[in-house]
């Protein structure tokens, strides 16, 4: 576990998510015990959370924003950098095809994005990855699969609310 992703005021899931670990794990720290379990990566899950939502509601370049600036906390070749450039890629695609009808730009994207989710567990910091996987193979057939999809986190598919659209501000703000 790294300690700079470490954050124990981000929530539990709904589940057993890969990346959570539960209070009974031998390795958990005394403090991640008794809250019932932690995040390996909490700052991921955080970004990941808001991320989904706001890709949820539409707003793709926020989504985009919230994974590529949590990926830059992992070396390449971990399961979490590729995950993150994975939801990047899907994220960039999304507004490609919504925003500027870019059909050709969107499907090299997913295909990209599918590279980087190949081999990923299918529920990954509580994302659907098997769902995504087939919705972007889906979308690379017939973009028309994307519209209005929404990425499913923790059985879930919620929607962007003000403290997603706030984070994504400060990420703004911060480049």
């Amino acid at each position: 576990m790294d300690d700079h992703t470490r954050d124990p005021g981000v929530a539990p899931p709904l589940g057993n998510p890969t990346g959570w670990h539960a209070a009974d794990d031998a390795s958990a720290p005394d403090d991640a015990r008794l809250a019932g379990g932690y995040w390996e990566h909490a700052t991921l899950r955080r970004a990941t959370e808001h991320g989904v939502r706001l890709f949820n509601a539409g707003e793709y370049h926020e989504s985009h924003d919230c994974f590529e600036d949590e990926w830059y906390n992992y070396g390449s070749g971990t399961p979490e950098s590729a995950f993150l450039h994975g939801m990047v890629q899907v994220a960039a695609g999304a507004y490609k095809h919504v925003d500027f009808g870019n059909d050709d730009g969107m499907r090299s994207l997913f295909e990209t994005a599918l590279a980087y989710l190949r081999g990923l567990p299918d529920d990954f910091y509580g994302v659907d990855l098997e769902e995504v996987r087939e919705t972007l193979r889906a979308a690379c057939d017939g973009p028309a699969a994307i519209d209005g999809w929404k990425i499913s986190i923790d059985g879930a598919r919620p929607e962007a609310y003000p403290a997603d659209y706030e984070y994504a501000e400060r990420i703004d703000e911060g480049h």
